[in-house]
């Protein structure tokens, strides 16, 4: 489950946001689970047809839009991946079929998730003004810590999340809802919005990364995958397995074989 994987890449590693680390790693988990489970684009890329981007640039217009995940066509010929053990060749693609874009919310969650909201609804019309076709997916990993220490305050900064009126969970769950004004497209046809949207929950203090975190030993938790709520349940339209499908259905609906 990529709740786990984040949740143990968090305890090695901590949360930085001007490192792109976090996002990488989650990207390796996405194309892994989406070669894992979509047959038509595992085909294509045990073929090499089909490639993988890390923070491709695509000009549309006249505007650099940057894909966090892209997956396209191959340039030339296809060459299957030659190091065993991988699923998909790491290359630009020429023609871009699926585009993903990672974002989260670790703190300041009100104002944070009107900004990803904005995110999300500009990325999806950069993919769907390059193609109609395009699948324009995103993936947001929200924080429901009670506390949360971010590097670039100082050492004492120290943000509190919950309050006595309304829980660090209860603010998440919120969050989390917000993004159900997204329109989830259908077909090429249906009004702007993405294909598919994939929300995890976590809860991350990120004071292991405090100079000082001796001070803050009282307020630090163990990072866990949050409860549902704030997480959503299996089935739900926003939740993980449900964007990796969508994602599935709408490749294989829009560029059959």
């Amino acid at each position: 489950m990529i709740g786990n994987e984040i949740v143990t890449e968090l305890n090695a590693s901590g949360y930085h946001p001007r490192s792109s680390k976090q996002s990488d790693f989650q990207s390796t988990i996405i194309i892994r689970d989406l070669v894992a489970q979509c047959p038509l684009m595992a085909a294509r890329a045990k073929a090499g047809e089909l490639v993988a981007k890390l923070r491709h640039h695509q000009i549309v217009g006249h505007a650099d839009w940057v894909i966090d995940i892209a997956f396209g066509t191959c340039a030339g010929a296809p060459i299957p991946p030659l190091i065993p053990g991988v699923t998909i060749t790491i290359a630009a693609p020429v023609m871009i079929q699926v585009a993903i874009e990672l974002k989260s919310i670790w703190t300041e969650h009100r104002k944070a998730r009107l900004n990803r909201l904005r995110d999300f609804n500009s990325f999806h019309g950069y993919a769907h003004q390059y193609n109609p076709e395009t699948v324009a997916a995103a993936f947001l990993v929200v924080n429901s810590a009670e506390w949360f220490w971010s590097p670039l305050r100082d050492a004492d900064d120290l943000t509190r999340h919950g309050r006595p009126s309304k829980t660090a969970r209860q603010l998440a769950k919120e969050t989390v809802d917000k993004f159900r004004s997204i329109h989830l497209r259908n077909s090429a046809a249906d009004p702007p919005g993405l294909e598919a949207l994939g929300v995890i929950v976590v809860e991350h203090d990120n004071i292991m990364l405090n100079p000082n975190q001796a001070v803050f030993a009282g307020k630090g938790a163990q990072t866990i995958v949050a409860p549902t709520p704030p997480n959503v349940a299996l089935g739900d339209p926003l939740h993980y397995e449900s964007m990796i499908q969508r994602i599935c259905h709408a490749y294989a609906q829009r560029f059959p074989a």
